[in-house]
């Protein structure tokens, strides 16, 4: 289905809070983060990035920037 530029939402305020992740990751291992806990993990330039589903079920959108470029994930 193509875009419909008639149906976007361009102005007013966002219907989701953004979650605007670090410029720097924290690796997995140091977080204590329970094992049990769901991620959403991506990969750009052999960089990762791992968000916690949780938090992305709540925000709906996180950005930020990976591999030097600019990402956008959205759950």
């Amino acid at each position: 289905m193509p875009f419909d530029a008639n149906r976007a939402m361009l102005k007013g305020p966002d219907m989701f809070s953004r979650f605007r992740t670090p410029k720097t990751g924290v690796p997995l291992a140091s977080t204590g983060l329970n094992p049990k806990e769901q991620l959403l993990v991506f990969e750009r330039g052999g960089e990762q990035r791992a968000l916690i589903l949780n938090q992305m079920a709540y925000h709906h959108v996180a950005q930020g920037e990976l591999a030097a470029e600019p990402y956008l994930v959205t759950f």
